[in-house]
């Protein structure tokens, strides 16, 4: 809990002075990051309840309601990912520079390399220590 904890501290530097699309952008992306897990999790869920669900009819109806609720909301996400900015842009607003799909992408992923530490490739190598190495009876690949 604790390395959580370090690690959630230390996306927030305390000595740089953080502007109102700054702020706007990074909620976004945890919002977009957020929503969408939670989404993949409820259809997961549910889909698990569905299969154990024997059949019954008061059982199978919430499950396919639930899954169908959570596959819209992930719609909705991805499609307001690539329309905010485009209405945004039709109001005057000037929103794209920090609501486009690509500063949102780039942005989740700038959070996660400093949430989760940034290892974009899986080192294979015996002397790694990500303990990734492959068994002995592989070698001949």
């Amino acid at each position: 809990m604790i390395d959580i904890a370090f690690a959630a501290g230390s996306a927030i530097d305390p000595n740089q002075v953080y502007q109102l699309d700054d702020i706007i952008r990074v909620g976004i992306a945890l919002v977009v990051l957020v929503s969408g897990f939670l989404s993949v999790i409820f259809i997961l869920w549910w889909g698990m309840m569905l299969i154990l669900s024997g059949g019954k009819d008061e059982k199978v109806k919430p499950a396919i309601n639930s899954i169908r609720y959570a596959v819209v909301g992930l719609i909705v996400i991805i499609l307001s990912i690539f329309v905010a900015p485009k209405v945004g842009d039709l109001l005057g607003l000037n929103v794209s520079t920090y609501v486009s799909p690509k500063v949102i992408f780039s942005t989740i992923q700038d959070l996660s390399g400093k949430f989760f530490g940034n290892k974009n490739e899986i080192d294979l190598s015996p002397g790694s220590t990500g303990g990734g190495t492959l068994p002995s009876d592989f070698s001949d690949l």
